[in-house]
Formats: structure tokens, C-alpha cells, sequence
């Protein structure tokens, strides 16, 4: 028995690397998982893309505001 897994992408205005990886994680051959994607206030076009992979089940979204880095 697998243990389900969380995957966390996080993403600042990088909508022309999303798309691949975003296609990298679905294409594994593991399925028991989640993908979180958080994005940190891009003004680019990256939320509408991540929201179009996010009609997946296994595809959750964080638009938040822009923080930048921030301490763990």
C-alpha cells in the first residue's frame, strides 16, 4: 500500500515554465498524490494557466498575493 503524497510547485511570474512542469508531475507513473501549486501574485498569465490544469482533481491552486520571500 503507497502513502498518498503532496507535490508543491510554487511560481512567480513563470507562466512559460509552468506548462511543462506541471506535465512533468502528471506524467509520472505515481497517482496517488496531490498537486498544490501556490502562486505568489504574478501579473503574468500563470494563474489562468495553472486554473485550466487545476479542473483535474489532483490540481489545487493558491493564488496569493505577492509576499516574496519569506522565512520558513
Amino acid at each position: 500500500m503507497s502513502i498518498p503524497i503532496s507535490i508543491v510547485i510554487t511560481t512567480y511570474n513563470r507562466q512559460r515554465f509552468l506548462a511543462a512542469a506541471i506535465e512533468s508531475v502528471l506524467a509520472q507513473t505515481r497517482q496517488d498524490f496531490e498537486l498544490l501549486i501556490w502562486d505568489d501574485g504574478s501579473t503574468d498569465e500563470s494563474v489562468s494557466l495553472i486554473q485550466t490544469y487545476a479542473l483535474n482533481h489532483q490540481i489545487r491552486v493558491v493564488a496569493a498575493p505577492h509576499q516574496g520571500r519569506v522565512p520558513a
